[in-house]
């Protein structure tokens, strides 16, 4: 318990002078990591105060309730994925090629932004859960823009009008539990490559005339 105080009160006595703004970022930062590390349901104002160097009074002038602070980390997680993955749509020419980038995307942000994906996952089994509606509203998010992709490549004579661009946009959608399991255990890039381009194939290539 000494040792514990110590550590804690050398980090608050480094905590440096921050703008509320740049405050406010940090604490969102260190609330990602014990939420990444502890779990949606078990994560504390404590906890992110003892990460931030800060006192437990500073986290909640920012965060006043857990509900605030659970709500303002899962939007951090919603404005990663979102900007991320809805950018990699912006490249590719064919909606082949855009989904492929998009899954590549998904998976590299497993490395670049583990703690991310980590709250994400957890995230995505919280049927149950007061959070549930705020993740419908990111998957909704993503399904409604990937199925627009699809009726883009429709009318551009890409695709065949016979495929489902909701089913389709599910699909590509419905990887990302899998390419983040198989990037957390380590399978080889070889492996995740294929995968990813079967998964696209999986959802297009049956609609896609040759």
């Amino acid at each position: 318990m000494v040792a514990n105080s110590a550590v804690l009160t050398s980090r608050r006595s480094r905590a440096s002078k921050l703008s509320p703004e740049k405050r406010r970022e940090q604490l969102l930062r260190c609330g990602l990591k014990v939420f990444a590390l502890r779990g949606i349901g078990s994560a504390r104002h404590a906890e992110i105060a003892e990460e931030a160097g800060v006192a437990v009074p500073t986290v909640f002038s920012y965060f006043p309730t857990r509900e605030v602070l659970v709500r303002d980390v899962l939007a951090e997680v919603d404005a990663f994925l979102t900007q991320a993955l809805l950018s990699a749509l912006d490249n590719g020419n064919s909606v082949f090629e855009k989904f492929l980038l998009v899954t590549r995307t998904f998976s590299e942000s497993v490395t670049s932004a583990p703690d991310v994906i980590k709250i994400w996952l957890d995230w995505s089994t919280a049927m149950h859960d007061e959070t549930w509606p705020q993740y419908e509203i990111l998957q909704n998010k993503m399904v409604t823009r990937f199925a627009d992709v699809v009726r883009d490549g429709q009318s551009k004579g890409e695709l065949r009008e016979r495929v489902n661009p909701e089913i389709a946009a599910y699909m590509v959608v419905s990887g990302g539990p899998m390419i983040a399991q198989m990037k957390l255990t380590q399978r080889s890039p070889e492996f995740i490559d294929e995968y990813l381009n079967t998964l696209v194939q999986g959802a297009l290539m049956p609609n896609i005339d040759s």
